[in-house]
């Protein structure tokens, strides 16, 4: 009689702990869903001047895109810039991402992940003014190019876009076909990712990958020249556009996170226009491994100090010759709490919970990432494209957060 008695009381158990555990569930979609729901504002910039932003569709007729599945197809991209703004009664903000491509990628994402982890991209709020005038505070702005992750959208670093515009600089970012996770063009056409253009993550990099992504290194610098080709036509013979004698080529750096960051070091090597660059948490790729720099870089990473395994072990040799390559003029930082999307506005658009849980974003606080890795950026910038004070020196003092790597 007594086993019965027993059983009775463990299925009992079980049942209530099922319904504990399923409530928990219900209770942690349910957060989930208030907070993909919820309005949010990104972090505003801290700059005196109002910030503008306006999209070209360059077509670099020179080169045909080896990574399209349709031959003899010409390179073409989306570009965005972010400048300082003069602000007039009609100016209107911009769209965080644009509905009709917002539309695409919630489509491509499905119900699930919109509804519980992913914020509709209608709920963020940026600062930029749609298409607004160039400031004329001054007769010409220092140029940064912005390099996105493999996946990203030039869109999903508008925070570090917006700082640095709001200081007096003209950033330019761009997306890249069959890399960017989709990309919408002005026609309506999508482009979606190719295991050409985006092989993809792996724990342990496979020779073919590495291939690849030493091919891309490539495309995507090329890239970079061919964007500020194109400034230079619309600072010298366009007299028709807002930007016509408003750049200063002659002091030109680049930034750049993950993938994007592997592209701005290759870029300082590939075209002396390059004055100085920032990988942000990027692994390198490219020549720039074997033959070093001779211009001012820094190493804004997330803290992989615990990380032993092969892979990370040569990610951090290939940094290591670079930096020791490099002059007097150089950094490599190390963010505690930051992980690899800190370095993005990412935190802004995912759950928080499952963001953390799988590693995306760190402890370090998404505003508070932010603003470290925006003052790590402005005072670079600051002191090797306008020749201002020695910024860098005193960052571990106003940030606890950051580190510097012994070398």
């Amino acid at each position: 009689m007594k086993i019965p008695t027993l059983l009775k009381r463990f299925l009992k158990l079980v049942r209530y702990g099922m319904l504990f555990f399923v409530g928990l569930i219900v209770i942690a979609l349910f957060s989930f869903w208030i907070e993909m729901k919820s309005e949010v504002t990104l972090p505003a910039p801290t700059g005196s001047l109002a910030v503008g932003r306006t999209a070209f569709h360059w077509v670099d007729s020179t080169r045909t895109d080896s990574l399209t599945p349709e031959p003899h197809t010409k390179r073409e991209l989306m570009v965005w810039i972010w400048y300082p703004a003069s602000i007039t009664g009609s100016d209107r903000t911009v769209e965080y991402i644009p509905a009709d491509l917002s539309k695409a990628l919630n489509a491509k994402r499905g119900a699930l992940l919109n509804t519980f982890t992913t914020r509709d991209a209608a709920k963020i709020h940026a600062h930029s003014l749609q298409d607004a005038a160039v400031a004329d505070d001054r007769p010409s702005y220092p140029v940064v190019l912005l390099r996105s992750a493999i996946g990203t959208l030039a869109t999903d670093y508008t925070t570090f876009a917006e700082e640095l515009a709001s200081h007096g600089y003209i950033v330019v970012g761009s997306d890249a076909p069959y890399s960017t996770w989709l990309m919408r063009f002005p026609d309506g056409r999508l482009v979606d990712r190719t295991h050409a253009g985006n092989p993809g993550e792996a724990a342990e990099l496979s020779q073919q990958t590495e291939r690849i992504l030493e091919r891309l290194v490539r495309i995507w610098s090329a890239d970079a020249r061919f964007i500020l080709d194109r400034l230079e036509e619309l600072n010298s013979t366009d007299t028709l556009s807002r930007f016509h004698g408003r750049s200063d080529l002659g002091s030109v750096g680049v930034m750049g996170h993950s993938f994007g960051g592997a592209t701005a070091a290759q870029f300082c090597v590939d075209d002396p226009r390059c004055k100085a660059g920032v990988d942000m948490d990027g692994a390198p790729y490219g020549t720039v491994v074997q033959d070093g720099l001779t211009k001012p870089f820094m190493f804004l990473l997330a803290d992989h100090a615990e990380e032993m395994d092969p892979t990370s072990m040569r990610i951090k040799s290939r940094i290591a010759a670079i930096y020791n390559s490099l002059p007097a003029s150089r950094s490599w930082i190390y963010l505690e709490g930051a992980q690899h999307f800190n370095f993005s506005d990412l935190p802004f658009q995912k759950e928080v919970f499952s963001s953390r849980l799988f590693g995306f974003t760190g402890s370090i606080g998404d505003r508070r990432g932010m603003e470290v890795i925006s003052s790590c950026l402005l005072a670079f910038f600051d002191e090797h494209l306008k020749g201002g004070a020695h910024g860098m020196e005193d960052l571990g003092e106003r940030y606890p957060e950051i580190g510097f790597a012994a070398q």
